[in-house]
């Protein structure tokens, strides 16, 4: 739509056509946002349905901390939503989500943690530092408070890498 609207602003026209052609532009660009929006809703109402299950599976198996490959894009409302979710279910587990834009697409990945004060305590294990970690091994940033960190990775090849990573870093936090 950007190349689009560059080669209106380029042709030569009567500036009632320029203008009615951007309007048409505009439209058809919400449209698309609003469809996109809609679809990521679907997603992160899915994806919360499998967060519980497994949340309650890392419960029952007697489980301190919980990575998953989640499905909801690079949407950091949506990671705030996971959040919410795992808290209310599990309050006294440490969790990593891992996201990436697109699914197996080599691009962008959200990566957001919560390490609740009563894990802090007994294991030493802190969001921010889980995150850091992480996130150094994948090329990507973030940061936070030791309860709670996000960050991203810019061009993530490998998410299965990270995912083990997490898992790998924060078993040995818990176990200590």
């Amino acid at each position: 739509a950007g190349a689009v609207r560059k080669d209106l602003d380029a042709a030569e026209m009567s500036a009632a056509l320029k203008s009615e052609l951007r309007a048409r532009i505009e439209a058809v660009q919400k449209k698309g946002i609003d469809a996109k929006k809609r679809l990521l809703a679907g997603r992160v109402d899915k994806c919360l349905n499998v967060v519980k299950a497994d949340v309650e599976q890392a419960l029952a198996d007697g489980k301190k901390s919980l990575v998953l490959n989640l499905d909801i894009g690079a949407d950091s409302k949506a990671s705030q939503k996971v959040i919410k979710a795992v808290q209310k279910i599990a309050p006294e587990l440490a969790f990593m989500g891992v996201s990436e834009e697109e699914a197996g697409s080599g691009g962008k990945a959200l990566c957001f943690a919560i390490v609740p004060d009563s894990v802090m305590k007994e294991t030493g294990l802190k969001a921010n530092v889980w995150l850091k970690d992480v996130l150094d091994a994948a090329g990507g940033r973030g940061g936070g408070k030791p309860g709670n960190a996000q960050g991203q990775v810019p061009n993530c090849e490998d998410v299965e890498a990270i995912i083990t990573n997490a898992e790998s870093f924060a078993n040995d936090a818990v176990a200590v």
